[in-house]
């Protein structure tokens, strides 16, 4: 986060504790001391809290104001102004400010092992800056899991409903899209939407679900492949770009007839769809940790601009 701490909050001897606290987690690289309002930092030397502290904490806030190199753009991340007095959503208590800096950017998500390794691996291969940040000393961002979409709705409401500050969090969620004008299950749905409630970032995949934003340089290495798998990879490549979004990737079309999603499919020849049925099964997204394998390229162009779009959300709380 961007934490600016005023004045008034500097000279007052009770916040001082606290502003140490945020100090620290600052000289952490989990968050950044914005001094971009302040006319003269120099001079914020002289209060209260910098000179009754002695020289370790001035040359401490010296160093913390140099140690913004992984700082995303101004316009990204959040921000929050330390003060006595808040008047606005934005601004806390010395107290409250420095629990939410302490607090690790947690990223809910449906399953830790599924979601967690496409993730993983997109922040890996697309953003060096936000991999440099996840790895600080302290773990600054985590990943959490609850179940399924309605107990992420749940949790989400516990977490941030009637809670000030507002918790350092940010929800991804599968669409389980159908096709292009699917607006996605109602579950999604509703958990989208009670993130924009309490004004949790919610990234809902524009794809049907993680799995499809595999490209097929790494499905061909997929762990335990053999004739059956390359089959179905072959006619997975045979595929058109919006059924390859919107294919089930783990459990396939299923038979002739019982799947809600057929329209997409309705051209699709008898031995593909049959090859198909039943999809590349529930382990597949362990293709995104096959780290020997170099595809950030392939991933960016499977991402279609929905990645960015999500590393992007992310970044808002960082």
């Amino acid at each position: 986060m961007h934490i600016e701490i005023t004045r008034s909050a500097a000279d007052d001897a009770s916040a001082h504790p606290w502003l140490d606290r945020i100090l620290h987690r600052v000289y952490d690289k989990w968050h950044v001391l914005d001094t971009s309002k302040e006319p003269d930092p120099e001079t914020f030397e002289h209060t209260a809290w910098i000179r009754g502290s002695g020289s370790w904490l001035r040359e401490f806030f010296r160093s913390s104001v140099k140690l913004d190199g992984w700082t995303p753009a101004p316009e990204r991340g959040r921000h929050v102004r330390v003060t006595p007095t808040p008047t606005r959503e934005d601004e806390l208590q010395p107290e409250m400010a420095a629990r939410l800096a302490d607090e690790p950017l947690v990223l809910l998500v449906e399953n830790r092992n599924s979601d967690g390794a496409f993730l993983t691996r997109v922040i890996r291969d697309l953003d060096k800056r936000l991999l440099r940040y996840w790895a600080r000393s302290g773990s600054p961002m985590r990943f959490d899991s609850v179940g399924g979409k309605g107990e992420m709705l749940k949790e989400v409401r516990a977490r941030a409903e009637n809670v000030v500050p507002r918790p350092r969090l940010v929800v991804v969620v599968d669409s389980d899209r159908t096709s292009s004008d699917h607006p996605g299950c109602e579950e999604s749905q509703a958990l989208a939407a009670g993130c924009q409630a309490l004004r949790v970032p919610c990234w809902m995949l524009e794809k049907r679900e993680a799995e499809n934003y595999l490209p097929g340089k790494l499905l061909e290495k997929a762990p335990d492949r053999g004739p059956e798998h390359s089959r179905r990879l072959q006619a997975w490549q045979r595929l058109e770009e919006e059924q390859k979004d919107y294919f089930d990737m783990k459990n396939g079309l299923g038979p002739v007839g019982e799947a809600d999603d057929l329209a997409l499919f309705r051209d699709l020849g008898t031995a593909d769809r049959e090859t198909l049925a039943l999809g590349f099964g529930p382990t597949i997204h362990a293709c995104w940790q096959l780290w020997d394998v170099p595809a950030a390229k392939e991933i960016v162009i499977r991402g279609a601009g929905d990645l960015e779009r999500g590393l992007a959300l992310i970044w808002t709380e960082v």
